[in-house]
C-alpha cells in the first residue's frame, strides 16, 4: 500500500517549499514483478526454441541448416539475444524494486522531518507566552533546517537509484 498524501496538503507542502515524492511505489514493485515475470516467460521461451533448433540441426542437414546454426550461435545470433533479453528483464525488474524501496525510504524520511517540524512549531507556539514570543523566532530556523533535510534526502534518494 503506498504511502500518499491527500492533494491539498502536497500541494501545500510544495508551497511551502518541501518536495513530497509524487512517485507511487506500488506501481514501480507491479511493474518490477512484471519484468520478472517476462524474464521467466523469457527464459523458457529460449528452453523451448533451443530444443527445436537442436531438433532441426540433428535432423536435418543441409547448407541451410548450416547458415541457421552458425547464424544461431553467432555472439549476436539468436540464442545470445534471447539471453541478454533474459537478462536485461531480470535487471529492469530488480532495478525498479530497488527504486520502489528508495522511494518508500524517502517517504518515510520525509514523513519524519515533517513531523519533527510539527512537534518544533507546537513546542515555540506553547512556549511563546512564557518567552515573551522569543520562542517563535525558531519556526523560521527549524523550517529552514528540515527543508535542508529534506533536500538532502531527496537528493540520496537521487543517487541511490541512478549512481
Amino acid at each position: 500500500m503506498s504511502i500518499r498524501l491527500p492533494g491539498e496538503l502536497a500541494g501545500l507542502l510544495n508551497e511551502l517549499g518541501y518536495s513530497w515524492p509524487e512517485s507511487d511505489e506500488d506501481q514501480l514493485i507491479d511493474a518490477g514483478r512484471d519484468w520478472l515475470r517476462l524474464a521467466g516467460v523469457i527464459s523458457e521461451l529460449q528452453e523451448d526454441i533451443a530444443a527445436t533448433a537442436r531438433q532441426v540441426v540433428g535432423d536435418n542437414t543441409a547448407q541451410s541448416i548450416d547458415a541457421f546454426l552458425t547464424q544461431w550461435q553467432a555472439d549476436d545470433g539468436s540464442a545470445a539475444t534471447l539471453a541478454r533479453g533474459d537478462a536485461g528483464a531480470i535487471a529492469v525488474g530488480g532495478g525498479l524494486t530497488v527504486c520502489a524501496g528508495v522511494v518508500l525510504a524517502l517517504k518515510i524520511n520525509v514523513l519524519v522531518q515533517l513531523t519533527v517540524l510539527a512537534a518544533s512549531i507546537i513546542q515555540a507556539i506553547v512556549t511563546a507566552v512564557p518567552t515573551a514570543g522569543a520562542s517563535l523566532l525558531e519556526i523560521p530556523v527549524v523550517k529552514q533546517l528540515t527543508g535542508v533535510a529534506i533536500n538532502f534526502l531527496i537528493e540520496q534518494a537521487t543517487d541511490a537509484v541512478l549512481g
